[in-house]
């Protein structure tokens, strides 16, 4: 037993700490939108901004009111409003009579075999007039400058595919920690690295800020092929590289925000739909299994503290030496506070809850509800597009 317990340890010593090490790596190398930025020759093209939102009448008026005080020379805003029965449509509406610039769609009907939030980007594409559209949620607020800069750092370095990783304040610091392990699995998973090389299938998409060429997404299958993807963001930078075309991800963490979650009840909740669905897949075996090996992994370095074997106290000292170190290192290159960096290792016990949880409902309802829309689980499985 002494020896089984001295391997589990080990294993989950090496992983927590290689894990924290290659997230800071790979943060290290994730370059920031400029402040300043402005484009060699030509003029900037026109955008066309697709908004998505359904019962979202708390959050869409500040997000639309981002959005319309942007200094960008030529742009339209596309707000669908996904079967919404809360007031959402009706500020969509009050915002368009008062801003020429927005479109309102207004959707009643799913279709079969259509996710709600696919199906409403399918429908704002089919408005866009833009040479480059921006997919992006109605809970973001975006600086005032930041498309303009955003265009012309994509143009400049010739992509076809622009993804911005945001930032999401929040007072609270439990919040923020589990936030920060969010960044730490999101950075370690990207391969940021390979992003830009074409040999690589390495590709990143995030629902915040999706910058695309319209000439270059009309060359893809489109939303057609990621009509049952959970994972929508990810999967346009998945199907643009696969076809292709030049992805690039940085950051905007001045100057891109977003409202995601109120509390951490809300968000373990809101993530039921899709955190398990990349890694298990949609099986059943998979979604029973992954739960036990993550929470397992996580809970390693407490464990090994709350021994009564002091020999295995070496272990949880080493792994919060490690991520302490890291999370010294990330606060400083982020100005951002020590201490919800320091307490990401919480936060994964978090998300290991969440992970779970989302797993074994998948398994208990046989599927996902999702904007109110509930969607087997093999229908989501032979559909799915996007799986690590």
């Amino acid at each position: 037993m002494e020896i089984s317990a001295w391997i589990y340890l080990t294993i989950s010593c090496l992983i927590w700490c290689g894990f924290y090490l290659y997230a800071a790596k790979m943060a290290r190398s994730l370059p920031f939108i400029p402040s300043e930025i402005k484009l060699k020759q030509g003029k900037l093209p026109r955008l066309s901004i697709i908004v998505t939102a359904k019962d979202e009448a708390e959050t869409i008026e500040a997000g639309l009111q981002s959005l319309i005080e942007q200094d960008y020379p030529d742009y339209e805003i596309i707000v669908i409003n996904d079967r919404s029965v809360d007031t959402t449509g009706e500020i969509i509406n009050r915002f368009a009579s008062q801003h020429r610039q927005i479109k309102p769609v207004h959707i009643n009907h799913l279709p079969e075999l259509w996710l709600g939030k696919v199906n409403a980007l399918n429908n704002g594409i089919s408005h866009a007039t833009g040479d480059w559209l921006l997919f992006t949620d109605a809970d973001v607020h975006h600086h005032k400058t930041l498309w303009r800069r955003a265009l012309t750092y994509a143009l400049t370095n010739k992509y076809d595919h622009l993804a911005l990783m945001p930032n999401v304040p929040h007072p609270g610091i439990l919040f923020q920690a589990t936030v920060k392990a969010f960044s730490f699995l999101f950075l370690s998973s990207a391969n940021i690295g390979q992003i830009e090389n074409p040999e690589s299938k390495a590709a990143i998409g995030i629902g915040a800020f999706n910058l695309v060429r319209h000439d270059a997404f009309k060359q893809t299958p489109g939303f057609e092929w990621l009509r049952m993807e959970v994972a929508d963001d990810y999967g346009i930078g998945i199907m643009l590289k696969q076809n292709g075309f030049r992805v690039g991800f940085a950051s905007a963490f001045n100057d891109l925000q977003v409202e995601w979650y109120k509390t951490i009840p809300d968000m373990i909740r809101g993530l039921d739909k899709n955190i398990m669905a990349t890694g298990t897949h949609f099986s059943r075996l998979k979604l029973f299994i992954s739960p036990f090996m993550f929470v397992a992994m996580i809970v390693a370095p407490f464990l090994s503290l709350l021994s009564l074997n002091p020999s295995f106290y070496i272990f949880g000292i080493c792994v919060f030496l490690c991520t302490t170190l890291v999370s010294i290192y990330m606060a400083k290159q982020k100005h951002e506070r020590l201490l919800v960096w320091m307490l990401s290792p919480i936060g994964f016990l978090v998300i290991g809850y969440t992970f779970a949880r989302a797993c074994f409902l998948c398994l208990w309802r046989d599927g996902i509800i999702w904007r109110g829309t509930y969607y087997p689980r093999a229908l989501l499985k032979k559909y799915q597009r996007i799986k690590v």
